[in-house]
Parts: C-alpha cells; sequence; structure tokens
C-alpha cells in the first residue's frame, strides 16, 4: 500500500512551519541617561516562558534568551536583537564603567554604577520580573534610562 500526500495538506504542513518563522521579531532596545561614554552596557533578555524570572535581573543564574554588550555614544545605546518569538520578556542592563564585566556595588551591595530595566520601574531593592516585563508580538521598542545612586 502506498501513501500519498495531497498536495493541500503538504502545503498546509509547510506553512504551518513559515507562520512559525515569520513569526519571530526583532526587539530594539534604546537606553539613555547614560552618565559617560566610559565602559560599555551590557545587557540581557529574559524570556517568560524559558528564564529563570526569579534570578532577574542576574545574568549569570537567570538563563537570558538573548545577551550581550555594547558601546556607549553620547550617553546612549541602541541593540537590536533578532528572531525572538512572541510572548513575554523583561531586559536588565547595566553600565559598566570599569570594565569588570559585572555590577559594581558598595560595601552594603548599593550599585555604584549604573542599572536600567525595562519599563524603568522604581527600584527599592533588586527589581521584578514581573513589573519589568512586557509583550513581544512583531517587532518591538523599548526605552530604558540608566539609574545612578551614587
Amino acid at each position: 500500500m502506498s501513501v500519498r500526500i495531497l498536495p493541500a495538506a503538504a502545503a498546509a504542513f509547510l506553512g504551518c512551519g513559515l507562520a512559525s518563522a515569520a513569526a519571530a521579531a526583532d526587539l530594539t532596545i534604546a537606553i539613555d541617561g547614560l552618565r559617560s561614554d566610559k565602559g560599555e552596557v551590557k545587557l540581557c533578555v529574559f524570556s517568560a516562558e524559558t528564564s529563570n524570572k526569579a534570578a532577574f535581573p542576574d545574568c549569570v543564574t537567570g538563563r537570558p534568551v538573548k545577551q550581550g554588550s555594547a558601546v556607549i555614544r553620547g550617553g546612549k545605546v541602541v541593540v537590536t536583537y533578532s528572531s525572538l518569538k512572541p510572548g513575554v520578556y523583561a531586559v536588565a542592563s547595566i553600565h559598566d564603567e570599569n570594565g569588570d564585566g559585572k555590577l559594581g556595588t558598595n560595601l552594603v551591595g548599593i550599585p555604584t554604577e549604573g542599572i536600567g530595566v525595562s519599563n524603568n520601574p522604581t527600584l527599592f531593592g533588586k527589581p521584578d520580573f514581573a513589573k519589568s516585563a512586557f509583550e513581544i508580538a512583531g517587532n518591538t521598542r523599548i526605552a530604558i534610562t540608566a539609574k545612578y545612586f551614587f
């Protein structure tokens, strides 16, 4: 017995794969308020589906879906990450002024370098994924303002 795939069924099956690929979106992140062009900005994009939301904004233990660094020009950074599927995300950033690859803090743990998270919530303590979360349903642009405590 032979199995035949009907052309319409084959097209529908292949079309599902193409629709999924087409649903991937770009996320453009614009960060301003950086107090100098010294160092670089470290960014991490966290997904509600696959990242460790409880660890947000820790880029080491939080399992971000995208991360990278950007050169600062004129106190601003613009970065675009491609191929993100629709869903809920949050972004964390640090202004790594001293170039050591991590957030500098004082003796009591207060950041000495700039930080920023999506939605720009008021920060009292560790940023929260839920307050920083936003939805991607197509190409998306967000703005983050760096915050400094010292």
